[in-house]
């Protein structure tokens, strides 16, 4: 007698109804680079690369069941605004979904943020992207967030700068030793002389912070904006002349080496109550050396 067409197939599961014959639980099993686009707190969507994955608590199973937490995924956060709570949800139903073969989770965003920055003096705007990562695990019901994200920067060297500031001293004393010194002299002197010029580079930072749980809405901005206002030297988009010299006066101002940079960003975070732990480590991508000058500090 033939089967009812209408009847549901009964299909094979070898993951669960197949032990393994090497008994051990494993760290992680999941998926990587899955796209999926996302809304940032500011509602902007952008696309976003997912890693996802569960343990493996049960030592005799032979696998976890992989494609339900890739549905949840989509279901939980495809053009879903990114919160504390939804990520903690999300990790969940991972475990949950695997039916005692998990007890923990864990979750990998990264995409490209754009925001919009003025010019530092004319009426110009242009677009910075700052790569921003995410990563969630929740361990037996405990969930630890980590945000990350890079932030360049110009950092002017202090001790190029002072070097040069010496030989226009010394310049300056050969040419007016013997005269008496006219301001109408001085100042053209100033403004055509080519004496020396400090060096600075691009440099950047790697800021790897720990949320607090009371943090809402999952946003880097805030962050990334208390940085460069506190360095005070962000690279620039739109640049006009007198952008340029604006930039050169607070490259002047703010000279730093890498130890002052990092002081200068731990000093930055400390100020953000939401922030439970971070850690910073910063390069300076040096013009005088073929390599770089690098730094990192922790939070106490």
């Amino acid at each position: 007698m033939l089967k009812d067409p209408n009847q549901k197939r009964v299909m094979p599961d070898v993951a669960v109804s197949e032990p393994s014959e090497f008994l051990s639980p494993l760290e992680w099993v999941g998926m990587e680079k899955i796209a999926l686009p996302i809304v940032l707190s500011h509602g902007a969507q952008v696309l976003c690369e997912a890693d996802i994955f569960v343990n493996l608590s049960k030592e005799n199973a032979k696998g976890i069941h992989m494609s339900r937490p890739y549905l949840a995924l989509q279901q939980h956060l495809e053009h879903q605004r990114l919160t504390f709570s939804g990520i903690k949800n999300l990790l969940s139903n991972f475990v949950e979904t695997q039916e005692g073969l998990s007890d923990s989770a864990k979750i990998v965003l990264r995409w490209q943020e754009l925001h919009k920055r003025n010019a530092l003096l004319s009426e110009n705007k242009g677009w910075k992207e700052y790569p921003v990562s995410l990563e969630a695990t929740l361990v037996r019901g405990e969930l630890k967030m980590d945000l990350n994200f890079s932030v360049f920067y110009s950092s002017a060297c202090p001790c190029s700068a002072a070097l040069a500031r010496q030989l226009y001293q010394q310049a300056f004393s050969k040419e007016f030793c013997e005269e008496n010194i006219s301001y109408e002299k001085v100042f053209e002197w100033l403004g055509k002389s080519k004496i020396a010029a400090p060096h600075s580079q691009r440099s950047r930072a790697d800021i790897a912070l720990e949320l607090d749980s009371s943090f809402s809405d999952i946003e880097a901005l805030p962050f990334i904006n208390k940085i460069e206002d506190d360095l005070q030297t962000p690279v620039q988009t739109a640049v006009k002349r007198e952008d340029e010299q604006e930039f050169a006066r607070l490259n002047g101002e703010n000279s730093m080496f890498v130890e002052d940079a990092l002081r200068i960003m731990k000093s930055a975070l400390d100020e953000m109550k939401s922030v439970k732990s971070f850690k910073i480590k910063t390069h300076h991508f040096e013009s005088l050396h073929a390599h770089d000058a690098v730094g990192s500090i922790l939070s106490h």
